[in-house]
């Protein structure tokens, strides 16, 4: 029986002296693979052959791991966390326009947001594991009738700070391409809850209209600010990340000796 014990407890000193030289060869082989990976790069850089560059790509070829932003191939591609931005709700505040404004983006360098977005004095929500990805936005600020009382000024301009009292109305709509429903909200200070949409467009617009001037010295009293999207997924980390599983011989060889000698 003592002999047996004798045997289990070598055994085990031996697997973690094999444990820790394995651990030291990894981090050899990891610095290495750095070192070499850096080298590779200035050389490629000042025109040396591109074999050179070819084997050293190969050594340091890259691998997807859960923090790897998921890369945009079409407006529908979902998105880890750490791709979008936290739509602010203190944002709705808006303090600062612009006369006339439009963004139209790429999909692969749009922005994304998730938990919400903020329009003008009224948030909206974006659902759980979802995030918003713009395609567009424009802000204009207008007169009574309608029509750009700044041009197409794209200058900051402040709005004065004692117009809440004079807003007459302030409409958000959400309006869902796919299947043609609308969404009307009424008011400040509430909260859109946009559908569940996975993959669909929509488009949100919100639109102030005030019975005096919000800007010193215009004859603005209208704002409209409008937004188009696309609802993606969202996961915390990327789903396809590597989760390398390495085979160490020696570790397994061991534990074959191991278990034969716990039998006899």
């Amino acid at each position: 029986m003592q002999k047996s014990v004798y045997r289990v407890v070598v055994l085990l000193l031996v697997l973690i002296v094999l444990v820790s030289v394995d651990l030291s060869d990894a981090r050899g082989r990891g610095g290495g693979s750095r070192g070499g990976g850096s080298k590779s790069g200035s050389k490629s850089r000042s025109g040396n052959s591109g074999s050179k560059s070819r084997g050293s790509g190969k050594s340091g070829k890259s691998k997807i791991t859960k923090y790897t932003p998921i890369k945009a191939k079409t407006v529908r591609s979902p998105v880890i966390a750490s791709q979008t931005r936290l739509g602010s709700r203190s944002s709705t505040f808006q303090k600062v326009v612009v006369g006339y404004l439009v963004y139209r983006y790429v999909f692969s360098t749009a922005p994304v947001y998730r938990h919400g977005y903020p329009m003008y004095r009224n948030y909206v929500a974006i659902p759980k594991d979802r995030a918003m990805r713009l395609s567009y936005e424009e802000e204009k600020l207008m007169d009574s009738q309608g029509n750009l009382c700044l041009g197409t000024s794209s200058e900051n301009q402040q709005l004065r700070q004692d117009i809440d009292g004079h807003l007459v109305e302030l409409n958000t709509t959400v309006k869902y391409k796919n299947s043609g429903n609308t969404v009307k909200l009424r008011g400040i200070d509430n909260t859109v809850s946009l559908e569940d949409i996975n993959g669909q467009d929509f488009e949100i617009t919100s639109s102030a209209r005030y019975n005096t001037s919000i800007v010193d010295g215009t004859n603005c009293t209208q704002l409209e600010k409008r937004v188009e999207g696309t609802m993606v997924e969202m996961y915390e980390t990327n789903p396809d990340g590597a989760c390398t599983v390495y085979i160490n011989y020696k570790l397994l060889f061991a534990s074959i000796i191991l278990l034969a000698f716990i039998r006899v």
